[in-house]
């Protein structure tokens, strides 16, 4: 794991190996983005937006649109440049160099903060699946560990360097980690949606009422104890909520700032470096991952909020705070083993994000450095694992430092920062769709999916008219900070790509034929004689 695997130029001796199959790449989708996605924030939404109220699904719907052609746009623009980077690779060689790494670059570092973030807000999850187990066995001091400060700090670093060394050990091991943490996922949500559909708002309050159990106490305990009490009854907690539900702006507003949940499907293209049979596969990978995750979406929202009404959710929020999630409530009316079950498996749903988004955000920090808009030494693989190892320890690294942070700034904010990124850069993505083949003909010959130009162009437009006005809401109602943090990100990206780029050129290096071709020579991918991972 050192330099010496690298020659004089930076470039590894070792190469990254094709060896991910379809359900591999699926599975990089659907865990990256529904733990996250939907256990905390199809609740917290309440909080975030007041006057969403039983709109939720609704709002989830909605956001699909621009994740489905955004989705489209990554399809078609992968089947022409199938390499680690995804996104940066397509806008830097249809759009403009600059413009992909500085998008690419407030993308990269926005979601390796969110990494920090997730492991932040899993430790919530794992204290209600711990907390169900009080039926059996005696768990409040473990609860009240869970919800402490302490757990708070050293659960979420642990949970980061330990994927680090999951993705460490090459794209085998990692597809076949994230195939079976896909599954049991599902099986948990499974649980949820089928327990919210089968119960009422009346048989949840007798439920409640009766036994809401130890992590429920606890995190309305916590609640009184930063003066949030709202009651401790059903109706009590229902009835704390006086406001209507708004109109179309509040399901705009949410819709907008659910879409953070949909931002893992890209993490498809920054593997496609080490897809097998690449230009079919990944568009294929990018259509069955997005109807797969917005269907579960739709089903699981809607269920929780047929179980148990709005008011009561929106009211609950306000006092459990950030201990507040899905498997907490839903596991009320769910015997205590299942109810566990459901919890535990939630919080590995949200730590299923981690490992994807480790991969996503080194292989693009890989591309840079391959392509000497960072230094090249960066792009080395390890000649053991076949992976980037100091790229994924930078993005290990700005995650732990992130991790910290949500201490003092709630993961809402950071949240915020993320969805600004993605929504930016998939704006990209789309006009690069138009631009292709002008900005680079002989690459856009090589387009295998959607041959129509007539379908690229709507597939481009309908991107773009979409996701153009979630931009603009996520820049007028979102905390300054956020915005802050998003432009800071852009003018570093600008910075170190002019640095860069004029260290390379004086150092008799063409850039400008680096970026005219995709990057085949210094990426010297092998199509192993092995089986893909779900082959």
């Amino acid at each position: 794991m050192s330099g010496a695997d690298s020659d004089t130029r930076g470039a590894s001796t070792a190469t990254l190996v094709r060896d991910l199959g379809l359900l591999a790449l699926v599975a990089t989708a659907v865990c990256n983005v529904i733990g996250g996605g939907i256990n905390v924030l199809s609740v917290g939404i309440q909080q975030k937006v007041p006057g969403i109220g039983p709109y939720v699904p609704i709002a989830f719907l909605i956001g699909v649109v621009p994740a489905l052609f955004a989705a489209l746009s990554y399809a078609i623009l992968s089947s022409a440049m199938p390499r680690a980077g995804g996104g940066y690779v397509y806008v830097s060689r249809a759009l403009h160099p600059f413009v992909g790494f500085i998008a690419t670059f407030s993308k990269w570092f926005g979601i390796a903060a969110a990494i920090g973030v997730i492991a932040y807000m899993d430790v919530a999850l794992l204290a209600s699946g711990v907390g169900y187990l009080e039926a059996y066995m005696e768990v409040g001091p473990v609860v009240s560990f869970l919800t402490s400060p302490l757990a708070k700090l050293i659960i979420p670093i642990a949970m980061i360097w330990t994927f680090w060394f999951v993705n460490l050990l090459g794209v085998r091991t990692y597809g076949r980690t994230v195939i079976v943490l896909m599954a049991l996922m599902l099986t948990g949500g499974l649980a949820v949606i089928v327990s919210g559909f089968a119960t009422g708002p009346e048989r949840f309050a007798a439920a409640f009422d009766t036994n809401p159990g130890v992590a429920v106490l606890d995190s309305l305990a916590k609640g009184r104890e930063a003066g949030r009490a709202v009651g401790g009854t059903f109706n009590e907690i229902a009835g704390s909520v006086t406001a209507e539900p708004g109109g179309l702006l509040a399901i705009l507003k949410a819709a907008a700032w659910l879409f953070f949940a949909y931002i893992g499907f890209a993490g498809i293209s920054q593997a496609g470096g080490e897809a097998r049979d690449a230009k079919r596969v990944l568009p294929r990978a990018f259509v069955i991952a997005t109807a797969v995750i917005c269907t579960y979406y739709l089903l699981f929202s809607w269920s929780v909020y047929h179980a148990t009404g709005w008011k009561f959710v929106s009211g609950f929020v306000t006092a459990a705070g950030d201990n507040a999630s899905v498997p907490l409530i839903i596991g009320v009316v769910m015997p205590p083993a299942l109810a566990s079950f459901v919890a535990i498996m939630a919080a590995l749903a949200l730590a299923n994000d981690i490992p994807p988004m480790l991969l996503a955000t080194s292989r693009l920090f890989f591309a840079w450095a391959r392509d000497g808009v960072f230094p090249r030494g960066l792009a080395a693989i390890n000649s053991r694992f076949r992976t980037p190892h100091w790229a994924l320890t930078a993005c290990a690294l700005v995650s732990t430092a992130y991790a910290l942070i949500c201490y003092q700034w709630t993961y809402f904010a950071a949240i915020d920062t993320v969805v600004i990124a993605l929504i930016f850069t998939y704006l990209l993505v789309a006009v690069s769709v138009l631009t292709l083949p002008k900005r680079n003909p002989a690459i856009f010959t090589q387009v295998a999916f959607i041959r129509s130009r007539a379908a690229q162009i709507a597939v481009s437009l309908l991107a773009i008219a979409s996701l153009s006005p979630l931009l603009l809401l996520e820049l007028m109602v979102q905390d300054t900070r956020a915005i802050f943090f998003w432009l800071g990100a852009l003018v570093a990206g600008a910075l170190i790509f002019l640095v860069m780029w004029r260290r390379q050129a004086a150092g008799g290096e063409d850039m400008r034929a680096v970026f005219a071709a995709l990057p085949s020579k210094a990426e010297e991918l092998e199509d192993m004689g092995t089986p893909a991972v779900d082959d």
